[in-house]
C-alpha cells in the first residue's frame, strides 16, 4: 500500500576522529518532499542528533531513493568540516511508524562535509553530496 510521506526523521552521529566535530548547519533536500536547514553535526565527539522535519505528502515512501536525498553544508566559520560516523533517514505518513529510506551505518571516512573544500585537506571536503554517492563510496 502506498504511503505518502508527511514526516522525515534524520538521525546522524559524529565520528570520534580528530577534528570531526562541527558547529555547521546542514541543508537536507528531498525534491518534492522536504527541504530544511538543520544542525546534524555534533560539537561532541561521538555525539548523535535526531531531527524531524515535515514532508509534503506528494511522494510515497517507496518512491524515495538515496539518490533523491542531498546534504549540503554551510559552516558558520572557516575551518569547520564535519565527519559523520552514521546517518539514517526515515519517513512516515500520517499514520504508522517510521520506515527506513536510507541507512548508512558506517559513513566512509574520506567524505568530510564543509562549504569550503579546503577545510579538510586530504581528501577535499564535500559541500554537497547525495546519499547514493555516499553508499557507493562505502562499497569501494
Amino acid at each position: 500500500m502506498a504511503t505518502p510521506v508527511t514526516s522525515i526523521l534524520i538521525i546522524a552521529s559524529t565520528s570520534t576522529a580528530q577534528y570531526a566535530t562541527s558547529q555547521q548547519f546542514s541543508g537536507i533536500t528531498i525534491p518534492q518532499v522536504a527541504a530544511a536547514e538543520i544542525r546534524l553535526s555534533s560539537t561532541q565527539s561521538g555525539g548523535s542528533t535526531a531531527v524531524t522535519i515535515p514532508a509534503s505528502g506528494s511522494k510515497n515512501l517507496e518512491d524515495i531513493t538515496p539518490a533523491d536525498i542531498t546534504i549540503n553544508v554551510e559552516p558558520p566559520k572557516e575551518g569547520d568540516a564535519w565527519l559523520p560516523s552514521s546517518l539514517c533517514v526515515l519517513g512516515k505518513g500520517d499514520t504508522g511508524d517510521y520506515q527506513i529510506i536510507c541507512n548508512i551505518p558506517a559513513w566512509p571516512p574520506q567524505i568530510w562535509l564543509s562549504a569550503d573544500k579546503n577545510d579538510h585537506q586530504y581528501p577535499d571536503a564535500f559541500s554537497s553530496i547525495n546519499l547514493e554517492q555516499v553508499i557507493q563510496a562505502c562499497n569501494k
